[in-house]
């Protein structure tokens, strides 16, 4: 402990009542502070000639409680010091000032006076940090937002058979969730991918890959959904490293049967709702992927679609957000004969009612996709 106070150093103002006590301490705070900091560890000074981080208080100085509760704290600690024979101040006098030391002084009560201050120190400086890092985080949510709005659309126009809508908050949680759309070359099939990754490395590994791959993936009508899961898997694997992971949905709805043949993982959730308004959750074929838990499954589920069938993907944003399994089963039913949009825009109401004042972000990532199959579908003609 000696030594590591010997390594400090300490300013210390002091607002006396008079010049004679004002020496007093000086002289008793340079001693004590020279023992323990050191030669040059510790300087003193009067209030009128420079106000430092620590500010010591005479308890018997005229007016210190309106000095006190007019000084710019900006940081400081304001310690008051008392006689042995001195009665403590009341509440409101107290909550004025950080500490209480006792005059003359002790090095135990000075030591504990530093200790107490450094701390509350730190932790100030902490919190200017972490405000900083919110602001910083905030604006890069707000660019990370702009990138997924304008890669994943809210509304995709022009796939006859189907409506779909999709709606994308960013959240404050490191990850994000990604969201896409891809037709064959021959418009035969249409396939639908949401990935929630849990880091941005990961993300930014995701949507490298996807770029690089959404032509093959639409255009590849003979690979199966489980052969697309590997894929991305394989692609990202170093991005993943020991702690990564994502969930992810990958579905290839055909529509010449309007079978939709899907693999699903971890987190991220899919319902299908019929025209009535019930809804179920679909199987999933594992836990979220990472490099201890890699997709083996070669099995796709297949799901038979029937005109004005739903199909809800949502990532575990929206569906904690929104208040779990039944909560979403009954809004589902409430929106069923209403468009995709307003069942995407009721999602996100749901998530930023639950904010506090002030807040601009959910806590993560929160993805919703609705595909409505249209009532009087249109089927491609069989070829062979």
């Amino acid at each position: 402990m000696k030594d590591e106070a010997k390594r400090m150093s300490i300013n210390i103002s002091i607002l006396c009542r008079d010049s004679e006590v004002e020496g007093v301490w000086k002289s008793e705070l340079k001693t004590i502070l020279g023992t323990i900091l050191g030669e040059g560890g510790a300087r003193v000074f009067p209030v009128r000639e420079s106000v430092s981080d620590l500010i010591l208080i005479d308890a018997k100085r005229k007016n210190w409680q309106q000095w006190a509760s007019d000084f710019d704290r900006g940081g400081k600690s304001l310690v008051l010091v008392l006689q042995d024979t001195d009665a403590l101040p009341q509440s409101e006098a107290m909550s004025l000032v950080d500490d209480l030391i006792l005059s003359p002084f002790h090095a135990a009560a000075l030591m504990s006076v530093l200790k107490h201050h450094h701390e509350r120190k730190g932790t100030q400086e902490l919190i200017l940090e972490s405000r900083e890092a919110l602001k910083e985080l905030d604006a890069a949510n707000a660019v990370l937002g702009k990138i997924v709005e304008t890669k994943t659309p809210k509304r995709f126009t022009g796939i006859k058979g189907i409506d779909v809508m999709s709606k994308h908050l960013a959240g404050l949680k490191p990850g994000g969730d990604y969201f896409d759309l891809f037709e064959s070359d021959h418009k035969d099939h249409v396939n639908f991918l949401l990935v929630d990754s849990s880091s941005y490395g990961i993300s930014a590994a995701l949507l490298g890959m996807i770029l690089s791959s959404s032509a093959k993936i639409g255009s590849s009508v003979q690979t199966s959904s489980s052969h697309w899961v590997r894929t991305i898997f394989e692609e990202i694997s170093t991005a993943l490293g020991e702690a990564g992971h994502f969930s992810v949905f990958f579905g290839r709805l055909n529509r010449r049967d309007f079978s939709l043949h899907y693999q699903m993982y971890g987190s991220v959730e899919a319902f299908v709702v019929d025209r009535e308004g019930v809804s179920r959750k679909l199987e999933k074929h594992g836990l979220a992927i990472s490099n201890q838990s890699r997709p083996v499954s070669d099995r796709e589920s297949v799901l038979q679609l029937q005109p004005k069938d739903r199909i809800v993907l949502l990532s575990d944003g929206f569906v904690g957000g929104a208040g779990g399994e039944h909560r979403l089963n009954r809004l589902f039913a409430d929106q069923s004969n209403q468009n995709p949009f307003a069942l995407v825009n009721e999602l996100a109401f749901q998530i930023k009612s639950k904010l506090s004042p002030g807040e601009t972000f959910p806590g993560e990532d929160c993805t919703a996709i609705v595909i409505d199959i249209q009532n009087r579908v249109l089927r491609l003609a069989p070829t062979g």
